[in-house]
C-alpha cells in the first residue's frame, strides 16, 4: 500500500511564494518569542551562562554533523515513497537518535576537560536523552514538508518555541542560572514530540527492509552535513577553547544576534525552494529559471539586512541585550556580514542538490573548509577572536565564488545571470551602511537606533525601486511587491 501521492505543483512561483510566507511566519513568530525572551532573560542571566549552554551544544552539533544522515530529507527526495521506506527512514532516524545519546554520554566528560567548563558534562546528559527521545517523533512531519503543507510546521514550530520560551522564563525565576536554559530545551524536545503525532495522521512502524534504499540517499547529505559543521562551527571549536566562558557567551550570543536577520529570512525564502525543485528536476531550463529568480529575491533582501545590522550593532546590542552584553558588539556586527556572504548563494546550492550533484557541493563546502582553517591560523593569534570572524567572512566569499563557478560548469547556468543579482543590493546596501555610520542623533540607543533602521530602509527601498525602473523593470521581488500593492489598492478601491 502506498502513502498519499504528494501534491502535484503546478504553479511553481504561487507555490514558492505561498511557502515563503508561511515559513516567513514561522520562523519570524519564533524569532519574535524568541528575541522577547532573550531580551527578558539577558536581565536574569550572565554571560557565562549563555556560555556553558553554547558550549554543550557546540557538542550536540557535532554529534549531530557525524550521525544524523538526514533520513527527512533523503524520504522528500525518493518524491513518493510507500509505507515500507517511510517506516525504513523513521526505523533509521530512530537508530540514529539512540546512537547520538551514547556518543553524548560518552563525550560529556571529555567535553567538559576539553573547555575547562564542567557544568557542560551535566548539561550533555541531560540532553542525550532528549536526543534519544526524540529519535521516535513522528516522520509523518516530513511528509507534511513534501506535500507543500507549511502551515502544519508553522503550528508545531511556533508552539514549541513558545512553550520552551514559557519554561525558560519560570526556570529562571527558580534557578536563576544556566539550568533555566537547559529546564526550555527539554520542554522544547517534549512539546514537539508530541505535536508531532497530534498534527499528523501518519503512524510509523518498525521496518528495516528499506534502510539501504535511505541510506544510499542520504550518504552524500550526511557528507555536506559534517562538512558544513566543521566549516560553520570550527570557529566556535576553537573559540571555546581560546577565550574564557564570558567570552565565549558575547561570542555566541554576538554570532546569534548578528546573523538573526539574514539567518532568519535566507533560510525562509529558501526552504520552499527544495520540494518545488524536487518537482522540477525533469525540466531543468524551468528549475534554472526559478532559482534564478529566487536568488534575486533574496540577495534583495538578506544583503541590505546584513550591512544594516552591521551598521547599527552597538544600538542594537544594548538595546536588546543592556550594558553588560556591550562587549559583544563587535561580534553581532561582524556575523551580520557573515550572515550576509552565507547566504549569497543558497539557492544554487539547492538546485545542485536537487540536480545530483550533493558530491560536487560537499567537494565545495570542504575546500572552504580549508581556506577558513588556513586564514584562522594566520589571523587567531593576533586577533583572537575578531579573527575568527574575519576568517569566516572571508572564506565565505570564496566559498560564494566557487557555487557560482560549479553551477556554471555542471548545469550551464550563465554567469553572468547569477552576478547580475548581487550588484544592485550591493551596491545600495554599502552606500546605506556608510550613511548610516556617518550620523547619530541622541545619546539615547533606543531612539538612535529607531531612527537609524527608518532611515536606512527609506534610503534602501528608493534606491531598489529606482534602479529597478532605470533597468527596465526585471522580474524580481519588486514585480511581485508591486503586484500585490496593486492587488491590494484595486481591491480597496472597489470597497
Amino acid at each position: 500500500m502506498s502513502a498519499p501521492p504528494p501534491a502535484v505543483v503546478k504553479d511553481a512561483k504561487a507555490s514558492l511564494i505561498k511557502g515563503a510566507l508561511w515559513s516567513l511566519g514561522m520562523r519570524w513568530s519564533i524569532k519574535m518569542i524568541g528575541l522577547l525572551s532573550t531580551f527578558i532573560m539577558a536581565r536574569f542571566l550572565a554571560p557565562q551562562d549563555y556560555g556553558v549552554v553554547a558550549l554543550a551544544f557546540l557538542v550536540v552539533g557535532l554529534v549531530e554533523a557525524f550521525l544524523n544522515a538526514g533520513c527527512n530529507e533523503a524520504l522528500v527526495r525518493i518524491g513518493n515513497p510507500n509505507h515500507a521506506q517511510i517506516n525504513s527512514a523513521w526505523t533509521l532516524r530512530a537508530l540514529q537518535g539512540l546512537l547520538m545519546a551514547i556518543a553524548l554520554s560518552a563525550l560529556a566528560p571529555f567535553a567538559a576537560q576539553y573547555f575547562h567548563e564542567p557544568r557542560v558534562q551535566n548539561v550533555l546528559w541531560i540532553v542525550a536523552a532528549g536526543m534519544a527521545f526524540m529519535g521516535f517523533s513522528n516522520i509523518g512531519m516530513a511528509l507534511a514538508y513534501r506535500d507543500l503543507q507549511f502551515g502544519v510546521e508553522y503550528r508545531s514550530a511556533v508552539t514549541t518555541k513558545l512553550v520552551s520560551a514559557l519554561v525558560t522564563l519560570a526556570s529562571a525565576l527558580f534557578f536563576g542560572d544556566y539550568r533555566a536554559l537547559v529546564a526550555g530545551i527539554m520542554a522544547g524536545y517534549v512539546c514537539e514530540f508530541i505535536l508531532s503525532y497530534r498534527l499528523h495522521p501518519y503512524r510509523p512502524r518498525w521496518r528495516t527492509s528499506h534502510i539501504p534504499e535511505i541510506w544510499a540517499i542520504s550518504k552524500w547529505l550526511l557528507t555536506a552535513g559534517i562538512g558544513n559543521f566543521v566549516l560553520r562551527r570550527t570557529d566556535q571549536i576553537v573559540a571555546g577553547r581560546v577565550g574564557t566562558t564570558r567570552e565565549y557567551g558575547l561570542y555566541t550570543v554576538g554570532a546569534d544576534i548578528g546573523q538573526l536577520p539574514t539567518g532568519e529570512l535566507g533560510p525562509t525564502l529558501t526552504r520552499p525552494l527544495f520540494p518545488i525543485l524536487t518537482s522540477m528536476k525533469d525540466d531543468l531550463e524551468r528549475a534554472k529559471s526559478a532559482t534564478l529568480r529566487t536568488l534575486s529575491t533574496v540577495n534583495a533582501v538578506t544583503i541590505p539586512l546584513g550591512f544594516g545590522l552591521a551598521a547599527v550593532s552597538h544600538e542594537a546590542t544594548l538595546v536588546l541585550l543592556g550594558q553588560q552584553w556591550r562587549e559583544a558588539a563587535p561580534f553581532v556586527a561582524g556575523f551580520a556580514m557573515i550572515g550576509v556572504v552565507q547566504y549569497l548563494t543558497g539557492p544554487l546550492s539547492t538546485l545542485m542538490n536537487v540536480v545530483g550533484h550533493v558530491k560536487v557541493h560537499s567537494k565545495v563546502i570542504w575546500l572552504e573548509f580549508v581556506a577558513f582553517a588556513l586564514l584562522a591560523a594566520a589571523l587567531t593569534p593576533e586577533y583572537k577572536l575578531m579573527g575568527l570572524v574575519a576568517a569566516r567572512l572571508l572564506s565565505g566569499l570564496l566559498h560564494a565564488l566557487m557555487v557560482i563557478v560549479t553551477t556554471k560548469k555542471y548545469l550551464a547556468l550563465p554567469m553572468r545571470a547569477a552576478l547580475s543579482t548581487y550588484v544592485r543590493p550591493v551596491i545600495g546596501s554599502v552606500a546605506m551602511y556608510f550613511m548610516l555610520m556617518s550620523f547619530s542623533v541622541s545619546s539615547i540607543a533606543a531612539i538612535d537606533l529607531m531612527v537609524k533602521v527608518v532611515i536606512g530602509g527609506i534610503f534602501y527601498v528608493g534606491w531598489m525601486l529606482s534602479t529597478w525602473t532605470l533597468t527596465g523593470k526585471p522580474d524580481g521581488l519588486e514585480t511581485m511587491a508591486t503586484a500585490l500593492l496593486s492587488h491590494v489598492l484595486g481591491k480597496w478601491r472597489t470597497q
